[in-house]
């Protein structure tokens, strides 16, 4: 084989290989955003990781929690909790700083958000049943407000 031929055979691996990772630099940011789970939160938090472990702890309303979820809460260290319906939401300060926190006193405020999801656990057979979500990657999307009913005559 000529020298020629073979220079060109290494253009054309060398060109290849370029390809490849362009391609897979290109598609890594979009295998974040692939599995995106959009939540809705209380707008009254963000509130301590270990205050929610000492409520489930120290709350009857929590008699009958599930060990396995407390122990891995409590492996999560210092994060940031956000509450919902059915939900808590546990996340870094960094992703909890980008959720806004608002109280009233007359309307319920709920902060919408799109997160990727990477633990889901049960705090198990208790009075209210909650999910515990572990997530990253929050892009705030919108605030909702509902007026709380009266009910006056």
């Amino acid at each position: 084989m000529s020298k020629k031929g073979m220079w060109a055979i290494i253009i054309i691996l060398a060109a290849i290989l370029v390809l490849v990772a362009i391609y897979s630099v290109s598609e890594t940011p979009l295998s974040n955003s692939r599995n995106l789970t959009e939540l809705n939160v209380s707008s009254e938090g963000p509130f301590p990781l270990s205050d929610l472990i000492d409520e489930i702890e120290n709350k009857s309303y929590y008699e009958g929690y599930d060990n396995d979820t407390l122990t891995w809460m409590k492996s999560l260290g210092d994060k940031d909790v956000f509450s919902g319906e059915g939900i808590f939401v546990i996340m870094s300060h960094e992703d909890a700083g980008k959720i806004p926190s608002v109280y009233a006193t007359d309307v319920f405020i709920y902060e919408i958000f799109e997160c990727n999801v990477l633990e889901k656990h049960s705090l198990g057979d208790v009075d209210y049943p909650k999910e515990v979500l572990l997530v990253e990657n929050v892009n705030y999307l919108k605030e909702s407000i509902e007026d709380i009913p009266s009910g006056g005559a």
